[in-house]
Order: structure tokens, then C-alpha cells, then sequence
């Protein structure tokens, strides 16, 4: 699992690119969306609380990631560009999610090979 520093040089990184917000905020919405259709509750999951993925993957998630539709990024996007969060705020947030995203990527994979 990673580290609240991993997010926080994940973060960094992201200012330093200097990405613009709307980017940003879709990125997040599609971060989200996809932890979402994956793992049960995924709205919930708090990522540097969570030790255990595996218990939480969705049944339906059959050894790859379940993408989302572009429909439910824009509406998720929507939502947080309305709800105007500070961009410093976004980089954690993204850089969190993608750390996440990224734990049940590898989750998947090896649950994969097991099978």
C-alpha cells in the first residue's frame, strides 16, 4: 500500500506540471468513476485507510479494470467543477485516487495470474 508521503510527491509532481483545472477536475471524475465501478462502496473507500482491496473488489470485476463511460466522468466532472475545489486540493485528491487506482490495478493483476 502507499504512504500519505506518496501521495503528497504525487501531488507535488502534479503542481509542478502545471496541468490546467478543467484537465484536472476530469481527471479526478474519471479517477473516481472507475474506483467506483470497481470496488464495492468505492465512493467511501478512504485511500490511506484502506489495507485490504481485495475484499472490496466488485464481483463483476473479472481480472481487468471496468472503465467508465465518458456520460459518467462528465457528470461527476460537472459536479466537482461546480462544487469549485482549490487546485491545490485537486492534485492531493488526484494523486490519492491514482495511488488507489493503481493498488487495485495490482490487485487485479495478480488475482489474475492466481486464476
Amino acid at each position: 500500500m502507499f504512504t500519505k508521503e506518496d501521495v503528497e510527491v504525487l501531488a507535488y509532481q502534479r503542481y509542478k506540471s502545471g496541468e490546467d483545472y478543467e484537465k484536472s477536475v476530469w481527471f479526478l471524475a474519471e479517477l473516481c468513476v472507475a474506483i467506483n465501478k470497481n470496488v464495492k462502496n468505492g465512493y467511501d473507500i478512504k485511500p490511506l485507510e484502506t489495507d485490504n482491496l481485495v475484499l472490496l473488489l466488485n464481483e463483476n470485476v473479472n481480472g481487468e479494470l471496468i472503465q467508465p463511460t465518458e456520460e459518467e466522468v462528465k457528470t461527476l466532472a460537472e459536479t466537482i467543477y461546480q462544487e469549485h475545489p482549490e487546485k491545490s486540493k485537486l492534485h492531493f485528491f488526484i494523486a490519492e485516487k491514482q495511488l488507489l487506482l493503481d493498488e487495485i490495478k495490482k490487485i487485479l493483476k495478480e488475482h489474475q495470474s492466481n486464476c
